[in-house]
């Protein structure tokens, strides 16, 4: 065999094996998923109420346990609003409505999204596994099962060919917990808009349809900013074209 084509045989064999490897990450989230999130300031593990691994002893004590949930409560309580959250988001997706900037028709762009289903704590419980401090964050484990049901409906995902779509969103630390959700909206936007970027020649008047989270999310903080790096499914259900130009 010619040498020349080593290298083009190498990179498709390393195409098929990246592949392959993303979509076995994404399989082994049919039945449990985990993720790991933080939340900012301090705060001291075992303080969940239903952690893998307890605190030590001497943290067990209430009159102890009842002073780090005054010091570090906030940061409980704000890893609580971002589970249930993400694992919505992962569980049931988002619906999405976008209209993209038009300058010629002087039409703003528009975005909104919300929760397909609120995700029920009493349907799919979440466990907080090894809660830790890291970098003055709290950091810690999310471990959520999904029902036959929602692992039936996970795997029509995952049989329908839906397109693979990857947004970064930012939005300022400042707005807490509503940043991040405006950080995932802007985040969803934009992987909506650059996908269909590819296939439309003229803007739609709207688009619309449901985004499903798959994999680790990924959120940081750069320059007083959330920045949050998120891998979807996407379902479109409509694209209203212009009818005049």
């Amino acid at each position: 065999m010619s040498s020349r084509f080593l290298p083009r045989m190498v990179a498709v064999a390393l195409f098929f094996l990246c592949a392959s490897i993303g979509y076995s990450q994404v399989q082994e989230q049919t039945e449990q998923l985990r993720i790991q999130i933080w939340a900012g300031l301090d705060a001291f593990p075992g303080l969940f109420g239903d952690e893998e691994k307890a605190p030590e002893e001497q943290y067990r004590r209430p009159e102890i346990a009842s002073e780090f949930q005054m010091l570090y409560g906030f940061s409980i309580e704000r890893a609580r609003q971002i589970a249930p959250f993400l694992m919505g988001g992962m569980i049931w997706g988002w619906n999405f409505e976008y209209t993209p900037y038009d300058k010629t028709r002087g039409v703003d762009e528009y975005f909104e999204y919300s929760e397909f289903h609120n995700l029920d704590t009493n349907v799919n419980p979440l466990k907080f596994v090894d809660p830790e401090i890291r970098d003055e964050r709290l950091m810690v484990r999310v471990w959520c099962n999904r029902t036959r049901e929602q692992q039936a409906e996970f795997d029509r995902w995952m049989s329908i060919v839906h397109p693979h779509i990857k947004g970064v969103g930012e939005a300022p630390v400042h707005e807490g917990f509503e940043g991040i959700k405006e950080a995932v909206g802007n985040s969803i936007k934009n992987a909506v808009r650059e996908y269909w970027r590819g296939y439309l020649r003229n803007k739609p008047k709207e688009i619309t349809g449901t985004v499903l989270l798959i994999r680790d999310p990924r959120i940081y903080i750069k320059n007083g900013r959330y920045v949050v790096d998120l891998d979807f499914f996407m379902e479109t259900d409509r694209i209203i074209e212009y009818t005049q130009f």
